[in-house]
């Protein structure tokens, strides 16, 4: 019975990513504290700070122009990545910093790394590396994240971590 049930709620969760994905994304946009926002997706997960040190470098008055729920679960997503890659001692480093009329935002970790072929396909519909992943999380932050009119990618190397920058419209 317990079985059934762990498999029911795995199930539930790949239909509804699934659903989520196919959805039209629907943003509410407001000018919101990049280091709020930052600081709200970290408070989600739970990091031994004797494992994983976690730096942030963000001016606390910088702001961008977006739909707040929706970027911290990107930023979620992409910190739980991050944690996940890192096998014993590492680091994670998030930045963000003015560039005219965006907000660029770094998220770096020195944990795995991909390969190139990882590499290219992260941000592919149901791509994972992750015995029990959906391959959704990537994909629907990047829906998210060209839904604020902004842009996502990655560089990595296998054995020396991952970079996540995101450009995002900044707000006054």
């Amino acid at each position: 019975m317990r079985r059934a049930m762990i498999r029911a709620r795995s199930l539930d969760k790949v239909v509804g990513e699934l659903l989520e994905y196919t959805r039209p994304v629907d943003l509410t946009l407001r000018p919101a504290r990049c280091a709020a926002v930052i600081e709200e997706a970290l408070s989600f997960l739970e990091i031994d700070p004797d494992r994983i040190g976690v730096r942030i470098e963000v001016d606390p008055d910088l702001k961008i122009l977006a739909d707040a729920e929706q970027i911290k679960r990107v930023l979620l997503n992409i910190l739980l990545n991050s944690v996940q890659s890192i096998e014993e001692q590492g680091e994670i480093g998030v930045t963000a910093q003015a560039e005219s009329a965006q907000v660029a935002l770094m998220i770096r970790d020195n944990g795995c790394g991909m390969s190139e072929d990882t590499l290219q396909r992260i941000f592919n519909p149901f791509f994972s590396t992750k015995e029990k992943g959906t391959g959704l999380g990537l994909a629907i932050s990047m829906r998210i994240i060209e839904g604020h009119g902004g842009e996502i990618e990655a560089t990595s190397e296998a054995g020396a971590g991952t970079t996540i920058s995101i450009r995002l419209p900044r707000s006054e």
